[in-house]
């Protein structure tokens, strides 16, 4: 008989840890799960955010190399022609400048983006680490 009653409180013990085990490794699912989403959902804007202001810049590009031709036809001497090619790579100086300047507007705003998906990891990975102590002192107390 005491055997038996010792037979049961080990089984209901192994089935106590088993049930924490199953939920910890949900919360650690769910955690990684939710970092995956978000670290997908951060890389497609910083694709998107990209892609727009490559193309963007390829325009301004395009309407300066345009304007540049154009201008061309009206020059009368190599002085203006040379005038006209300065104008032309100071638009490229700055439109390049202004790209860089856009560019790392996107990057410091991703960078607080997945600065504050990672608090947030961190604060779910404190809750499970907590659950996981609190069920192993109840494991324990038992």
């Amino acid at each position: 008989m005491k055997n038996r009653k010792m037979t049961d409180t080990i089984e209901e013990a192994a089935s106590t840890m088993t049930d924490h085990a199953r939920d910890t490794f949900t919360t650690v699912n769910n955690s990684l799960m939710k970092a995956l989403d978000q670290n997908r959902l951060i890389t497609q804007n910083l694709m998107k955010a990209v892609q727009e202001e490559s193309l963007r810049f390829m325009n301004t590009r395009l309407e300066h190399t345009s304007r540049a031709v154009e201008k061309s036809r009206e020059c009368q001497g190599i002085s203006q022609l040379i005038m006209l090619q300065h104008d032309w790579l100071m638009d490229i100086a700055r439109d390049y400048a202004e790209l860089n300047k856009r560019f790392g507007e996107v990057l410091h705003e991703m960078t607080e983006q997945t600065a504050d998906h990672a608090s947030d990891l961190v604060a779910d990975a404190s809750r499970v680490a907590q659950k996981a102590e609190s069920a192993n002192e109840r494991v324990a107390a038992e």
